[in-house]
C-alpha cells in the first residue's frame, strides 16, 4: 500500500518531466537536423559560400593578370579592345549617316522646286542653310558619341579599379601562385612557388588547378577545364594564419563555434532521448493513464468533436513543427535566461495536447467500441443528422432555405445603399431601395403570419395539456405549421377517444366481475344447497340420484364457464399457439353442422346451408377454426327467435373465404352490435340461458389471430355474423 501511494506522488512529476523532455528533445533534434551541416570538421570549407569566395578569387586572378594586364599604360583604345571600339566606331557612323540623310530629305522637295523655278538665289540660300544645319548637327551627334566613348572608358577604368581592389582586399586570405606554361609567366603574391610540404604545413585549405579528379573539383569543373584548355597550372591556398583581417578566416571560425555548439546539442540529445524512453517505461508501469489529472484531461479533450479533432491534427502538427524550428534561433544560446523557459513553456503545451491526442489514439485502437461511440457524437454526423432530420420536410427546408437566402440579401441591399449614398450612385440607392420594398412586402408579412400562428399553436397545446381537451387550434390557409395545428387537433381528438376507451374499459371490468360473480355464483350455490341436501338421512335412492344428476348438470356447466373464461383470457393476451395448415374450410363447416344435427332436430329452427363448392381451402388452424363455428351454430341456437330459419353461406372471393350467418333473434336488441364482442355480454339480458357470454369474444379472438376478421350486423332484430378468412398465409 505505501509503495503504491508513492508510485502515485511521484507520477505527476514524472509526467510533467516527459512532457519538458520531449519538447526539449524535439527543439534539440530540429536544431541539429537544420544545421547538420556543420557537423562536418572544417565544414566552412564545403560550404557554398566558401566555394563561391573561392571561384570568385581565381577569376580575379585571372581578369587582373591576364585580362587587365598592363591596363594603366593602354590608350583608351586599347582598354576598350579592338572588338569593341570598331563596333563603336561603326555605330557612330551609322548615327551621322542617319543625320545626314534626315537634313537632305528634309530640303530635298524645297530645293527641288527651285532647280524646276530656275531660282539661283533661292538655291543658294537653301544650300547654305541646309551646310550649316548639317554642320551643327554633326558637330552635336559627334560630342555625344565622344562622351559616350569617355563614358565607357570610365567604365571599364572603374571595372578595373574594383576588381583590381577586390583582388587586393583577399591577398590575406588567398595565396596562390599561377603559371602560364606557354609563355613561362608568374603571377603570383608570394616570393616562390610552394613546395607540397610548405603547403601541408601553413594550408588549412588547398586546391590545385589542373587536376583529373572530378569528384574533388566538381564543383570547379569549368574552372578546371580552362586551366587545361590555357596550358595554365596553380594552387590556392588558405593559410592557417591571415595577414591582416580575413572574411573568410572569420566565417572558418563562426563554422567551428556552431560545430562545438552541435555537438553539445548532440550530447543533450542523446540524454533527453533516455530521459523520456525512462519516463515512458516508469510511467507504463505505474498506470499514469489512470490518474485523475489524465483521465479528467482526456475527458476534457473528448468533449471536442473526433472529426474537429482529426481536422485539427494537421495544422496543429505543423504549426508545431514551425514554432519548434522557428523559435529554436530563440533557444540554443547562452547564458539562460527567462526567454528560454517561456519558449520551451509554449512548446510544452503543444507537446502536451499531442500526448493526449497520441494517447487517445491509442486507447480508441485498443477499445474500437469507443471510436465508434466518440465517431457517433462527432460534429459530422450530428450535422448529417440534423441534415436528414431538417430534409426530411422538403418544404419546410426549402421555404426556411429561401428566406434565410432572402434575409441575406435584405442585410446586403442596406449595406449597398450605404455605399450608394456615399459614392452618390442613383441607380446602387434605387436597387437597394426597390429590394428593401418587396423584402417589407412580401417576407415581413409571411413571417409576422407564420409567427401568429406559431404563437396560436403553443397556446392551444397549452391548454391541452392542461386538460382542456376542448381546445382547438384554427387552421389557416395550408402550410407546415397548419398542418401541425392540425395533427394537434387529431392528437387531442385521439386522446379524448382515448379518455372514453379508458372510462369504457374500466366500465366493462365492472361489469365484468360482476357478471363473472353472477354467473360462478349460481351454479356454486345449487352445488352447496343439493350437497347440503345429500348430507340428510333417510333419502330415498330417487331422491339422491336426482340430486346428483342436479349436482352433475351444475358442474358441467361450472366447469363450462371456467373453461370459457380461461380461453377468452388467453385469447385476449395473444397466448395461444396456432397450428396453420390448408384446411377444407366447406368441409369442416359440415362437419360442425354435424355435430349440431340432433339440437337442430330438437328445435323448432330451420337451418339452410349454402356452401358454393365441395372444396373451399384456407391456411387456419383446424381446430381452432372448429370453436368458431362450434361458438356461431350454438350462438344460434339459444338465442334465435322459435319458428324461425337460420341461413349459413361459405363462399369464396379473391384472396377470402367468406362465411356468413343470419338469423332472428329472439331478444330485443337495443344496444351497440360492438357490445356483443364484450366479455359476457349477452343479447338475453335476464341471463336466463345458459350461455357464458364469451362465445363471440372468443370466436373474434380465433379468427383475428389468423389474420382475419368477425363483424356483426344488426337490422331490428335481424342478427347478420360476417367470417372472412385470409387463403394467403
Amino acid at each position: 500500500m505505501d509503495t503504491k501511494s508513492k508510485n502515485s506522488r511521484f507520477t505527476l512529476p514524472a509526467l510533467f518531466a516527459l512532457v519538458v523532455s520531449l519538447s526539449l528533445l524535439m527543439l534539440t533534434a530540429a536544431d541539429v537536423y537544420q544545421n547538420r551541416e556543420y557537423l562536418q570538421k572544417d565544414s566552412y570549407f564545403q560550404s557554398e559560400n566558401f566555394n563561391s569566395e573561392v571561384r570568385l578569387f581565381v577569376e580575379l586572378v585571372k581578369d587582373v593578370h591576364v585580362d587587365f594586364a598592363g591596363y594603366e599604360r593602354k590608350t583608351p583604345e586599347e582598354k576598350l579592345g579592338k572588338a569593341t571600339v570598331e563596333q563603336f566606331q561603326r555605330e557612330r557612323e551609322d548615327a551621322l549617316r542617319e543625320v545626314r540623310e534626315r537634313l537632305e530629305s528634309e530640303y530635298a522637295h524645297e530645293i527641288e522646286n527651285a532647280r524646276n523655278a530656275s531660282d539661283t538665289k533661292e538655291l543658294d540660300r537653301l544650300a547654305t542653310e541646309q551646310a550649316a544645319r548639317l554642320k551643327k548637327a554633326l558637330e552635336k551627334e559627334t560630342a555625344n558619341w565622344d562622351r559616350q566613348f569617355q563614358q565607357m572608358v570610365a567604365e571599364k577604368d572603374a571595372e578595373y579599379e574594383e576588381r583590381k581592389n577586390s583582388l587586393a582586399l583577399r591577398t590575406g586570405s588567398f595565396k596562390y601562385y599561377v603559371r602560364d606554361n606557354k609563355t613561362g609567366k608568374v603571377y603570383t603574391n608570394m616570393s616562390h612557388e610552394p613546395s607540397e610540404t610548405e603547403v601541408s604545413k601553413n594550408a588549412r585549405y588547398a586546391i590545385r588547378f589542373p587536376e583529373n579528379s572530378y569528384q574533388k573539383y566538381g564543383e570547379f569543373a569549368d574552372i578546371n577545364r580552362t586551366y587545361q584548355l590555357s596550358q595554365w597550372s596553380g594552387i590556392f591556398y588558405v593559410p592557417k594564419s591571415p595577414e591582416g583581417y580575413s572574411q573568410i578566416h572569420a566565417d572558418a571560425v563562426y563554422f567551428d563555434s556552431k560545430r562545438e555548439r552541435l555537438l553539445g546539442e548532440c550530447a543533450l540529445l542523446t540524454v533527453t532521448l533516455l530521459v523520456t524512453a525512462l519516463l515512458l517505461w516508469y510511467l507504463k508501469l505505474s498506470r499514469a493513464a489512470a490518474q485523475p489529472i489524465v483521465v479528467k484531461s482526456l475527458a476534457l479533450f473528448r468533449r471536442i468533436p473526433l472529426d474537429i479533432r482529426i481536422i485539427m491534427l494537421l495544422p496543429i502538427g505543423v504549426a508545431y513543427l514551425a514554432l519548434i524550428f522557428n523559435l529554436r534561433f530563440f533557444f540554443f544560446f547562452l547564458p539562460i535566461d527567462a526567454e528560454h523557459f517561456f519558449t520551451l513553456g509554449i512548446i510544452s503545451l503543444f507537446t502536451a495536447y499531442l500526448l493526449l491526442q497520441a494517447l487517445e489514439a491509442w486507447h480508441m485502437y485498443l477499445h474500437p467500441g469507443s471510436l465508434r461511440e466518440q465517431w457517433q457524437r462527432s460534429l459530422f454526423v450530428r450535422q448529417k443528422v440534423l441534415l436528414r432530420e431538417s430534409y426530411t420536410n422538403r418544404s419546410l427546408f426549402f421555404k426556411v432555405s429561401l428566406l434565410f437566402i432572402l434575409t441575406v440579401g435584405f442585410g446586403m441591399s442596406v449595406a449597398l445603399g450605404l455605399v450608394a449614398m456615399v459614392k452618390a450612385s442613383e441607380e446602387l440607392f434605387s436597387l437597394s431601395f426597390l429590394y428593401g420594398l418587396f423584402y417589407l412586402a412580401t417576407v415581413v408579412p409571411y413571417v409576422l403570419r407564420r409567427l401568429g400562428l406559431m404563437n396560436r399553436i403553443m397556446l392551444g397545446a397549452s391548454e391541452m395539456s392542461a386538460g382542456n381537451l376542448d381546445a382547438t387550434i384554427e387552421k389557416i390557409r395550408k402550410g407546415n405549421l397548419s398542418n401541425l395545428a392540425h395533427s394537434l387537433n387529431n392528437i387531442k381528438l385521439g386522446l379524448k377517444s382515448a379518455m372514453e376507451e379508458q372510462m369504457k374499459s374500466e366500465r366493462m371490468k365492472s361489469e365484468l366481475i360482476t357478471n363473472v360473480s353472477h354467473d360462478l355464483k349460481t351454479p356454486l350455490t345449487s352445488i352447496i344447497n343439493y350437497v347440503d341436501l345429500l348430507k340428510r338421512e333417510n333419502l330415498t335412492a330417487d331422491e339422491i340420484k336426482s340430486y346428483v344428476d342436479v349436482l352433475d348438470r351444475k358442474t358441467a356447466r361450472l366447469r363450462v364457464l371456467i373453461d370459457d373464461l380461461f380461453d377468452a383470457a388467453k385469447m385476449s393476451s395473444g397466448a395461444v399457439e396456432l397450428h396453420i395448415e390448408q384446411v377444407n374450410v366447406a368441409s369442416l363447416l359440415n362437419q360442425a353442422i354435424a355435430e349440431f344435427s340432433e339440437k337442430i332436430e330438437q328445435s323448432s329452427l330451420t337451418f339452410r346451408v349454402n356452401v358454393e363448392q365441395p372444396k373451399i381451402v384456407a391456411p387456419l388452424d383446424g381446430k381452432k377454426t372448429w370453436r368458431v363455428f362450434e361458438n356461431l351454430i350454438g350462438n344460434a341456437l339459444k338465442y334465435s327467435l322459435p319458428n324461425t330459419r337460420v341461413l349459413i353461406d361459405l363462399y369464396e372471393k379473391p384472396g377470402e373465404v367468406i362465411m356468413t350467418i343470419k338469423n332472428v333473434s329472439a331478444y330485443e336488441i337495443d344496444f351497440d352490435a360492438q357490445e356483443l364482442f364484450e366479455r359476457f355480454k349477452r343479447a338475453d339480458q335476464s341471463r336466463n340461458t345458459e350461455g357464458s357470454g364469451l362465445g363471440l369474444a372468443i370466436a373474434k379472438s380465433i379468427v383475428e389471430l389468423q389474420g382475419g376478421r368477425l363483424s356483426i350486423e344488426i337490422d331490428g332484430d335481424y342478427f347478420k355474423v360476417m367470417v372472412v378468412f385470409r387463403k394467403n398465409a
